[in-house]
């Protein structure tokens, strides 16, 4: 029988908390196209999203998506998630980098 995967949802304020403090690290599974369109936390890279789903970060790492549905897939080492995904990180009114404004 085969167990059950836990999914952590960190909220967003939680998640850029640990960031900040080196206690985790962001990993943004969006498209570029998304990044393009909508922004994307600084300094966080985007990674390959069938890559991370094959071979997930650990306890340290957090999934950032569009909706909170990709992330969903990288659980298995016990990754975690942004509860609610980029919408929940726009409206907790975190840092956004804009492509074209440095």
């Amino acid at each position: 029988m085969r167990s059950v995967r836990r999914i952590r949802s960190i909220a967003p304020e939680q998640a850029w908390k640990q960031v900040a403090g080196g206690q985790a690290k962001l990993l943004d599974l969006r498209t570029e196209l998304e990044r393009r369109r909508y922004g994307s936390p600084p300094g966080v890279p985007r990674v390959s999203l069938s890559r991370h789903i094959a071979w997930p970060g650990a306890a340290n790492t957090i999934y950032l998506c569009q909706h909170a549905n990709r992330s969903k897939l990288t659980a298995w080492r016990g990754a975690a998630e942004i509860a609610g995904g980029w919408p929940a990180w726009q409206a907790a009114g975190l840092p956004i980098e804009r492509p074209g404004a440095h």
